[in-house]
């Protein structure tokens, strides 16, 4: 017993600024989101209660709290203050990582026009927005999993693999939208809900998935790339195929289509929501597999 606690007492200072540094850096991307704005989000958010703009900043936030969860859990063999540089490395990582997403996704979406149609109360492009930023949250979480055998390779293979793995969220989008009989980006500019929580699911689940072909040690360039490569197609693919299984299962008679030419509204929410579940279950066999 008082050995435990004597381990307690020695670990909990170090835990306890390893938290501290965690909450700094988010409440700095916080602070230096709002200062690019050209507006104040405090009165656009509680004051004027835009709920476009709050699923946006809101889906920021998990993300950052995501992608900053492999910084503060070590393993019992990390000295707890030694591992403090190496968290602020990373948490830079992150930090730098989301703040560079606000504009990809703008360039990817609706470029100079995002900010006015979510001041405008576009709802349905607050999701989509989301669905990127859980997506690359899991991703950027992933980056930060698993060990090197340098300082220096711990954080090119963390940058490396993590833009990559950005780099195949915004690439499942485009193919999405290539492949479908409609344009998501359309329908999100005419605030449709339903192409926002049909894309936004997806992004967040191929997330999910990626972030299984980012995490892991690293081993070298070419097995690292090699396996990144191919736990990552394995792993879209199998989200693809197993939705279109628990789509007919539980969905059954409404087709993807049937649900954006109608707007099927609900039934798209509960698509995503499936999609997740579908990509968590996914997520965890390719994990058992590696």
């Amino acid at each position: 017993m008082f050995d435990y606690l004597y381990a307690m007492a020695l670990s909990w200072p170090a835990a306890a600024v390893s938290l501290l540094l965690a909450l700094v850096v988010g409440g700095l991307l916080w602070v230096t989101h709002n200062a690019l704005t050209h507006f104040d989000d405090r009165e656009v958010l509680f004051e004027q209660g835009s709920v476009a703009y709050l699923v946006q900043r809101v889906a920021l936030v998990l993300a950052f709290g995501i992608a900053a969860l492999p910084t503060i859990t070590r393993g019992d063999g990390d000295h707890p203050w030694n591992t403090l540089p190496l968290q602020a490395a990373q948490l830079a990582w992150v930090f730098v990582a989301l703040l560079g997403a606000r504009y990809l996704v703008d360039a990817v979406l609706l470029r100079e026009r995002n900010t006015e149609e979510l001041l405008a109360g576009n709802t349905a492009l607050g999701v989509l927005e989301a669905g990127f930023y859980l997506g690359f949250g899991f991703v950027l979480n992933g980056s930060l999993t698993g060990s090197a055998e340098t300082f220096g390779l711990s954080l090119a293979s963390t940058v490396v693999f993590g833009l990559l793995g950005l780099a195949v969220v915004v690439g499942v989008f485009w193919l999405h939208e290539a492949v479908t009989p409609w344009s998501v980006r359309q329908l999100v500019r005419d605030r449709s809900l339903t192409a926002a929580f049909e894309a936004g699911g997806l992004l967040t689940a191929v997330g999910i998935v990626v972030r299984e072909g980012v995490a892991g040690d690293f081993t070298g360039w070419t097995d690292g790339l090699v396996a990144f490569a191919a736990t990552t197609l394995f792993a879209v693919v199998m989200l693809y195929l197993f939705r279109w299984v628990t789509n007919r299962l539980i969905l059954r008679s409404w087709t993807l289509r049937q649900i954006q030419e109608q707007q099927r509204t609900t039934a798209s929410a509960f698509s995503a929501v499936l999609l997740v579940v579908v990509a968590i279950s996914v997520a965890a066999v390719v994990r058992t597999q590696l």
